[in-house]
């Protein structure tokens, strides 16, 4: 299964808006911030056409608190990723691709269906406020906005790795983890500084 990667779309910034007003609306006293991130928030590369959406909780013991209401709200929670990251609750929407009814929750038994009973559109990510993983993200985005040349080498990579038939759909960013750790490591350092000198 081939990933498909998108010219950047002006729609997305919408989508984002629009999902981040349903997440307040359910999650809202838990907040501290919720920020567009991933490819699609970036304004100019092409990308996987699936809204990445950092969710900034006010506290980690409230992280649990977030899961039925974002149920309720027409999410799916990802149990399955939460034994590997312990600090993050992560949803997603989903949309039908077969006429299995979709899941609510999917646990660690759970065999994931992406690109043959659902495909998602929305990725979730619920991370405590101010912590190192919530920071690290929100560094890699603005990193990748200041720095162009990075930017497009980034794109290209994608592209490169896009023409690969992967069995599992998430192989797709285990090609990638090469560039984005290091570059990350960069991000974080870049945005400390960034925020030294601003003070």
């Amino acid at each position: 299964m081939k990933v498909t990667l998108e010219p950047y779309n002006p729609r997305w910034q919408d989508d984002f808006y629009r999902h981040k007003l349903t997440i307040e609306s359910a999650i809202g006293h838990l907040l501290g911030s919720v920020d567009h991130i991933g490819s699609t928030s970036l304004g100019d590369i092409a990308a996987k056409p699936i809204i990445d959406v950092l969710v900034g909780i006010t506290d980690q013991s409230l992280l649990d608190e977030t899961i039925e209401p974002m149920l309720n709200a027409g999410y799916t929670y990802i149990e399955k990723f939460t034994p590997g990251m312990p600090y993050r609750r992560f949803f997603a929407k989903l949309m039908p691709l077969s006429g299995k009814p979709l899941p609510s929750i999917l646990t660690t038994n759970d065999v994931l269906s992406f690109g043959v009973d659902y495909n998602t559109v929305v990725n979730i990510h619920a991370i405590e406020r101010g912590s190192y993983h919530w920071m690290r993200h929100i560094a890699f985005r603005d990193y990748l906005l200041a720095h162009p040349d990075i930017r497009i080498e980034y794109e290209r990579l994608k592209l490169e790795i896009a023409k690969i038939d992967f069995s599992d759909p998430l192989d797709y960013n285990a090609h990638k983890e090469g560039f984005v750790s290091k570059h990350q490591e960069l991000a974080v350092r870049w945005f400390l500084t960034q925020k030294t000198r601003s003070k």
